[in-house]
């Protein structure tokens, strides 16, 4: 059997929903899967650092689904074609793991059902939020639970933009993730409850003013600002441009801002300016919420 996979990227956070919020993004990461005599990978297009053996998350994860079906995975060989930068904060590993897990379980007829691939691919990820968006699409909410996460997902406003400001520099997950204290207080705990609240009432209300309120965060995005060049400059231009607001694309270093459509263009160009301001180079764009999560095509 021959599969092609397409997985979108994706940005987490958004400010005050710490490993739990996230929004698939219309930058995709291509498989295309076939039998071979031995598993390996090839990787066209952002690869660099990427393993092309038993050590890719593709693979890894690939075998995690077949574990957790009960099933023995024969070797493939997987061409991969990604315009998901890397280590830039906008979900390329959750992209290769959702595309093993699916590819696993296409391969093997389907014996898993989407909750248990997600709570597959949060194990080999760590955290649900990246790959919830890329296994489910649209804007999405990973919830704890004892069985392994919840996902509900949302519609984003039609009228909203997704600016975008990747960095040319890259930002390890494990080195962003390292700088985090390990309490906090109630008083930040309860900043971040309500936020969170206010964030997912503004996206199902299209409320832009109450978006502009509620994009701020006391968990992660401090303790990460030194590492990202600029990072509350660049935030204040995206709001002072017209974004209702803007964070840290999951770990960073990329920054994402919410804007109307008619700004988002002025948005992304003042980002930019604000980057270079703070020497720093960097690039922006805008972009549309993707509704589809991963999609299987059988060849």
């Amino acid at each position: 059997m021959e599969l092609r996979i397409r997985v979108p990227a994706s940005s987490a956070n958004l400010g005050p929903g710490f490993d739990t919020f996230a929004i698939a993004l219309p930058l995709l990461a291509e498989f295309e899967v076939r039998p071979a005599r031995t598993w390996s990978v090839s990787v066209d297009g952002n690869g660099a650092g990427v393993p092309t053996d038993h050590e890719n998350l593709f693979v890894v994860a690939a075998h995690a689904a077949a574990k957790a079906a009960q099933e023995t995975l024969g070797p493939y060989h997987v061409t991969q074609r990604s315009a998901i930068p890397t280590s830039r904060g906008l979900g390329s590993s959750a992209a290769a793991i959702v595309g093993g897990v699916v590819a696993a379980n296409a391969i093997l007829g389907e014996p898993l059902d989407r909750r248990t691939l997600l709570r597959v691919a949060t194990e080999v990820e760590g955290h649900a939020d990246n790959v919830a968006a890329a296994l489910y699409g649209a804007f999405t909410v990973a919830l704890p639970s004892d069985g392994g996460p919840v996902v509900t997902r949302i519609a984003f406003p039609r009228t909203w933009r997704i600016c975008l400001l990747i960095p040319r520099e890259s930002l390890s997950t494990e080195k962003a993730r390292a700088v985090l204290p390990p309490t906090v207080s109630r008083e930040d705990a309860v900043f971040n409850l309500a936020h969170a609240s206010a964030l997912l009432a503004a996206v199902m209300r299209s409320d832009g003013a109450l978006l502009s309120i509620a994009m701020s965060d006391r968990l992660h995005q401090a303790a990460r600002a030194h590492l990202v060049t600029g990072l509350g400059e660049i935030i204040a231009a995206a709001r002072g441009a017209g974004a209702f607001g803007a964070a840290l694309s999951g770990a960073g270093p990329t920054i994402v801002a919410f804007a109307p459509t008619r700004l988002a263009d002025r948005v992304v160009a003042a980002m930019e300016d604000a980057a270079r301001a703070a020497g720093t180079m960097a690039r922006g764009r805008v972009v549309r919420a993707r509704a589809a999560g991963a999609q299987v095509r059988r060849q």
